[in-house]
């Protein structure tokens, strides 16, 4: 049986799409200005430069950026002592020669990273307005946190730097994406990134580099352990050679590796490093295995409270939540013992393509849902 306090929040979050119809165009319009600063990741400065600009104008406190570039800015609660940190990252996977022209129509915007994840920085730039104009005031401090080095070879660095760092009392944490509208990850797995490189010298006797990596893919996918349950391989990018006619001197191969078992993932690890020692040759053929990216098992269980209730508040939109997909943050934040979840804002299409596209529908109920959870948490669901 729910209780009386619970039904209140309820009731305020099915109210809220409508009442934030009104800041919808602040919203875009902050999107349109992040997305078209381009972002690689280790280099988010202009991002992060606009970002803190919106926290001053808002008014927020202690804005700053830190040793790896993230920005941070305060919205002091009415009580204080606790805090909420809302992250999202400031990095996409495109390069600054990408044009970052947003094309914003009636029902969608399309551009490079508008989705992932140039939206939710833009949420952050237009939430102290929002609560403001909703008269919503949290008794705690809320923690706004654009993070940098956080795809791919950044490693979710930014934000495992903040919190290994920071000093704030965090009740919680939330990592918001822009996709996809329903996405409710709340555990990581235990995860290896890795990237293969073959590079082989012009001799006409040696193998092409793309039959060595092709070896090598045979081997990997042989190892025992992706048989056992819980552990998979995802093959992600298979790159080599210049032309059909000339043997290819170089190519490489990039993967993550997934397990419900540190040590598994960590063994995985080791042998991946044996073997590509093993098909180098001294006579030309260099094989390299390097880490891009990892993650350790981690964060809530099913039947947490944190959990139920952003369950609670994503139905009462309309929302139908998937655990799907577990989420790397989650990692950064069970280490520091921290409760975090990862939501996404709404649905998008062509991701991680320079076309990458987001409906504007689903928006508000989506940053609906965020403002409700952040109620959640306000009102104790962690505690």
């Amino acid at each position: 049986m729910r209780s009386n306090s619970e039904e209140t929040l309820l009731s305020r979050v099915r109210r809220l799409p409508a009442e934030l119809e009104p800041f919808r165009e602040l919203l875009l319009a902050n999107l349109v200005m992040i997305g078209e600063i381009p972002a690689p990741t280790f280099d988010e400065a202009a991002r992060i430069r606009f970002l803190q600009q919106r926290f001053t104008e808002c008014g927020l406190q202690n804005t700053s950026t830190d040793e790896v570039g993230n920005g941070v800015g305060i919205l002091p609660g009415s009580k204080g002592g606790r805090a909420i940190l809302l992250a999202a990252h400031a990095d996409t996977p495109f390069p600054a020669t990408v044009n970052h022209t947003l094309s914003l129509l009636p029902d969608h915007v399309t551009g490079p990273g508008v989705a992932d994840n140039s939206i939710g920085l833009a949420l952050l730039a237009t939430l102290p307005t929002l609560l403001d104009g909703l008269d919503i005031h949290l008794e705690s401090d809320l923690v706004l946190l654009g993070t940098t080095r956080s795809l791919g070879r950044g490693n979710l660095e930014g934000l495992r730097f903040f919190l290994e760092h920071s000093e704030l009392p965090l009740r919680a944490g939330l990592s918001v994406e822009g996709a996809q509208l329903g996405r409710l990850h709340y555990t990581s797995r235990a995860t290896l990134g890795g990237e293969v490189t073959v590079e082989v010298e012009e001799d006409e006797s040696l193998p092409s580099a793309i039959a060595v990596l092709f070896d090598f893919l045979g081997a990997l996918q042989g190892l025992p352990q992706f048989g056992e349950e819980g552990t998979e391989l995802v093959l992600g990018v298979v790159e080599g050679g210049t032309s059909f006619k000339t043997s290819a001197r170089h190519a490489n191969l990039c993967f993550q590796v997934r397990s419900d078992d540190d040590r598994r993932v960590e063994a995985i690890g080791h042998e991946i490093e044996v073997l590509a020692h093993s098909l180098s040759r001294p006579d030309g053929v260099t094989v390299r295995f390097e880490v891009i990216a990892s993650s350790r098992a981690g964060g809530l269980p099913d039947d947490h409270e944190f959990v139920r209730q952003a369950r609670r508040v994503m139905t009462s939109l309309g929302i139908q939540p998937h655990a799907g997909c577990c989420s790397s943050a989650a990692s950064s934040f069970a280490e520091k013992g921290v409760p975090a979840l990862t939501l996404g804002l709404t649905r998008a299409r062509r991701l991680n393509q320079p076309n990458e596209t987001l409906e504007l529908a689903p928006l508000m109920r989506g940053v609906a849902q965020l403002i409700g959870i952040l109620m959640a948490i306000d009102g104790g669901c962690c505690d």
